[in-house]
């Protein structure tokens, strides 16, 4: 057999003044032909997965390209159609084919659409009929459309938040495809769209109410007439029609079946939509906290501050807040701003340094902070995940810089990309597990690899564009009524 494979794949926040172009993909992956395969066979990822799974099948692989870049605003639309005319080209050039395997995220909103999958599951279905099968890997996070139901054969979205189960969903693609592929499985498909749009912080899956539909999900995958069921949390800072939680299932070949069960899911969902919702403490009193701890390290999480959720990475009201108070034995990280990265870079390693930090995208979540610091550690910004998330891969932060700044020691980076693995702290010379208080800007992902070395984590409910406070958005094009925007 031979699949043609690819990924396009971007969390795009509409709320989001950040550019996402070229230079945001080159930033993260951009990635031609062979090369896929050599960067992510044995990774923690879904094109790691797919990769392995196909080894084992027998199965020849026909490598595209793989584009990703950190969640900011829309997908310039040059750089969107440049690379759908790639991709589809490579389709056209690599037939006759078995399958397609494609890793896409499900939220991707380019500047003149809003749905950049359907878009594209509908141009690959064009270029390659009916009859050749497509398996999709979806972020837990897709806000799924029509369009891509109708143009994929199977979808299967990642059923973990903070998401570890990457490489297991790719192997599963893989695999049910070449079922399909073979004429061993007949997909029948139900897709439900529920009037909820969850909050981020209200979607983790290890308690609360994901957990009961995750649970619920698995119970009814053991059933060897079901082929894979995907709950979708949505990502709720995409202000698109079709942003909130869905439910997707697929069945072998029985459709009522598969009917019966995305009903099942999708009223479980809504009977437990309050649950969703989400609280956390003001920057003061999580600080005294956080202080008022006797174990360490103390995680802040600065959920408000993702960059995994679109958020500028820069906000500084938790670093004010833990000057302010003299707090000591810290770590904030990590704080986007390419310009004080740049100033210690001049000064140099030992150098004492005057620089404004933060503060430098939307000075309304938060001012820049004047600091006076040692240049502790200058880094180019490589290091190699150690996991559980992307396990194996590379990553880049570019230049970077530690200013300590009276044992408070701020992680500066130059490519923005959320705190979501301890090495990010650990490679440039400061032990996380040894620190009193670590901050990370971070929604949940961060809760894979920090809750257990941490002796507490608290929330902050700091400015951002990543908070799960929906209220502080104003919201044009989801579609309406849907909780917790109106009461329903």
């Amino acid at each position: 057999m031979r699949f043609f494979i690819a990924m396009f794949a971007h969390e795009t926040n509409t709320f989001s003044t950040l550019p996402t172009d070229r230079r945001q993909f080159e930033a993260r992956a951009l990635r031609y032909g062979g090369e896929i395969l050599e960067a992510y066979r044995g990774t923690g990822t879904c094109l790691g997965g797919m990769i392995d799974a196909a080894a084992a099948r027998g199965v020849t692989l026909v490598p595209s390209l793989a584009a990703a870049a950190s969640p900011a605003g829309r997908v310039s639309a040059d750089f969107y159609e440049q690379t759908k005319a790639r991709l589809l080209a490579d389709l056209r050039a690599a037939a006759p084919l078995d399958g397609v395997l494609l890793d896409l995220h499900g939220a991707m909103v380019p500047e003149a659409a809003e749905d950049g999958e359907g878009d594209l599951l509908r141009a690959v279905r064009a270029a390659l009929g009916p009859a050749v099968p497509v398996g999709v890997t979806l972020d837990f996070h897709a806000n799924v459309s029509a369009d891509m139901v109708a143009h994929a054969t199977l979808l299967h979205g990642y059923k973990t938040y903070p998401h570890v189960d990457m490489d297991a969903r790719g192997r599963e693609a893989a695999e049910r495809l070449a079922d399909v592929a073979a004429g061993r499985l007949r997909p029948a498909v139900a897709w439900r769209q529920t009037p909820l749009l969850p909050p981020i912080a209200g979607q983790l899956t290890a308690r609360g109410p994901m957990r009961r539909l995750s649970d619920l999900a698995d119970g009814m995958e053991r059933d060897p007439r079901v082929v894979s069921v995907s709950v979708f949390a949505g990502f709720p800072l995409a202000d698109i029609r079709d942003a909130g939680l869905s439910v997707y299932v697929a069945t072998d070949g029985d459709r009522p079946l598969a009917e019966r069960l995305a009903d099942e899911l999708a009223r479980t969902a809504w009977e437990h939509r309050r649950e969703f919702l989400h609280t956390a403490l003001p920057v003061e009193a999580a600080v005294a906290k956080a202080l008022a701890a006797t174990g360490r390290p103390v995680v802040l999480a600065d959920i408000a501050d993702n960059t995994g959720g679109g958020a500028a990475g820069d906000t500084t009201e938790v670093l004010r807040e833990l000057l302010r108070v003299g707090a000591r034995g810290v770590t904030v990280a990590c704080v986007w701003d390419p310009a004080a990265v740049a100033a210690c870079a001049r000064a140099g390693v030992g150098a004492t340094v005057t620089v404004e930090v933060g503060g430098k995208v939307d000075p309304s979540h938060g001012a820049p902070v004047p600091v006076t610091g040692r240049v502790r550690t200058l880094s180019d910004g490589r290091f190699v995940h150690r996991g559980p998330m992307f396990r194996g891969l590379e990553g880049r932060l570019g230049p970077m810089a530690v200013l300590d700044v009276n044992d408070l020691k701020i992680v500066l980076i130059s490519y923005r990309w959320q705190t979501l693995d301890p090495e990010m702290i650990r490679f440039v010379g400061i032990d996380p597990a040894a620190e009193r208080i670590l901050v990370v800007k971070s929604s949940v992902h961060y809760r894979a690899a920090f809750e257990p070395i941490a002796h507490e984590v608290i929330e902050v409910d700091a400015p951002g564009l990543s908070s799960s406070n929906l209220a502080r958005f104003s919201f044009k094009h989801v579609r309406r009524p849907i909780f917790p925007l109106d009461e329903l």
